[in-house]
């Protein structure tokens, strides 16, 4: 089994929106990560990244969030070429797994049609709230004529602890991680919008945008206790100065 990490391009936001107490002024150009995992029994997708139309066009994608957050990259950006860069299609993907179904982490589900997508129920109902339209959902993204599976309770994927899908709401109100067991890299946890940055999990430091805080700070002490337990890496979803270090390193394998 092998983990594969890549990044559909960046968004620069203020950093405030991900570590509030941080100063207006400072600007973090965050990766959107995508992570593909292949096990013997098929190959896992871990969020897919933007649309990548949002780098010619960002309003006419995003709307109004494009002023928030400035997608920086290319057409080579999206998830297609990201994989074709590794030796994978679409047609490989077995699996797509969400974290959430916000405009930087489905954007490219459209890719997949094939593929079974195992999203929260609560995700699901979340993101089709006209209340929360347009403000980090876009329809367009995800809501489409694939494969949902949608899921309620901790997942082991392929029922051999090598990967599990866990419950941790508060950005959203279906978030979830994934955890990857590997036998010579060790336990990672792949953590979405979680905790955006290091810094939100080293000191638990709610992120600015969750829709619901108290079920983010749950999630934040349960996610210590994971990594506590399973001495777990954590990869953040949008940490610029971690995703410089994961460049370096080769991908993580059996």
């Amino acid at each position: 089994m092998r983990l594969y990490v890549m990044s559909c391009g960046r968004i620069r936001a203020r950093k405030k929106i991900f570590v509030p107490n941080t100063d207006k002024h400072v600007y973090l150009d965050a990766p959107m990560p995508v992570f593909l995992i292949s096990h013997p029994e098929g190959n896992v997708l871990f969020d897919t990244g933007p649309n990548p139309e949002v780098f010619s066009n960002p309003e006419a994608v995003w709307g109004g969030l494009s002023k928030a957050f400035n997608p920086i990259g290319d057409s080579d950006c999206g998830v297609v070429p990201q994989l074709n860069r590794i030796g994978f299609t679409p047609g490989d993907i077995r699996y797509v797994v969400n974290s959430h179904l916000h405009f930087d982490h489905a954007g490219g589900n459209r890719f997949f049609p094939n593929a079974i997508f195992l999203v929260a129920k609560k995700e699901i109902k979340c993101a089709r709230s006209p209340e929360f339209q347009e403000k980090g959902y876009f329809s367009k993204d995800w809501d489409l004529d694939l494969n949902y599976q949608p899921i309620e309770e901790e997942t082991d994927l392929f029922a051999d602890g090598r990967l599990v899908i866990i419950p941790m709401p508060g950005h959203t109100l279906g978030h979830q991680v994934l955890l990857v067991r590997l036998k010579n890299s060790g336990t990672i946890v792949l953590t979405g919008d979680c905790v955006p940055c290091q810094e939100n999990f080293n000191h638990r430091i709610l992120s600015g945008n969750n829709l619901d805080d108290q079920a983010a700070r749950n999630s934040i002490e349960n996610l210590h206790d994971l990594a506590v337990r399973e001495n777990a890496i954590l990869i953040h979803g949008h940490d610029p100065d971690q995703w410089a270090e994961l460049k370096k390193a080769p991908d993580f394998y059996d």
